[in-house]
């Protein structure tokens, strides 16, 4: 019968899917760095310095994970984190998250146009919430602080990420801005449109509508 065909198909599609689904994100890059509090404190002029297994070119998502235990008595504590373009290491995108009030900055540091802030304001990170960048197209570039999106596709023109540095502006340098906790840091990256994989749903789909006509007119001949 029709019905008992089509449940056929329908079952081949619904076991196929997952099967796809692997192989594309066997595809993709994934990585994560888990940053230790002590890496926090260190000084702008000798960051921890940290680095991906791949270069992420295209089409790069990062979520970043804050979980420190600020130090309760340094009122400045802060973790500021740089992302190094791979391309130009001169340029780099910069996270700021600070104890007080919860403020969070956004800025970007181009060798053309120098160092700029993009966003800046109090109780704008959340502990429970992750902040995510998200690159494509080529050089368009969001921020989205796990409530609302901060910056909307920015233009920063090429950027490649390999390595990260991280640290504190902190005042005394004998006064650590972090005392436990870490960041946690996932990247994830690859351009769909280059995967042959994804060509397979819309091929399944034109398969099945394909047996659906068959099926369709063999039943009007019986």
């Amino acid at each position: 019968m029709l019905v008992n065909r089509l449940a056929t198909v329908c079952i081949a599609i619904i076991i196929l899917s997952p099967i796809m689904y692997d192989a594309y994100a066997q595809t993709r890059n994934n990585e994560r760095l888990v940053i230790p509090f002590n890496a926090v404190n260190s000084s702008k002029s000798e960051p921890a310095y940290y680095e991906f297994k791949q270069e992420h070119i295209a089409n790069w998502i990062i979520n970043i994970g804050n979980y420190l235990i600020y130090n309760p008595n340094n009122e400045n504590a802060n973790v500021i984190i740089r992302f190094i373009n791979n391309y130009n290491t001169k340029e780099f995108l910069e996270l700021g998250m600070a104890s007080k009030d919860n403020m969070l900055w956004f800025a970007v540091s181009k060798e053309q146009t120098g160092y700029t802030t993009m966003y800046k304001n109090v109780n704008a990170w959340f502990q429970d919430k992750q902040v995510m960048l998200t690159y494509a197209q080529g050089d368009r570039l969001s921020v989205n602080n796990g409530q609302r999106i901060i910056v909307d596709r920015l233009s920063i023109g090429q950027f490649a990420i390999k390595s990260i540095e991280v640290f504190s502006s902190m005042d005394d340098p004998n006064m650590s801005s972090s005392v436990g906790g870490q960041l946690i840091i996932d990247i994830v990256s690859g351009n769909p449109l280059d995967n042959p994989i994804m060509s397979i749903p819309f091929i399944v789909t034109g398969a099945v509508a394909g047996i659906v006509l068959i099926l369709l007119k063999t039943r009007r001949r019986d």
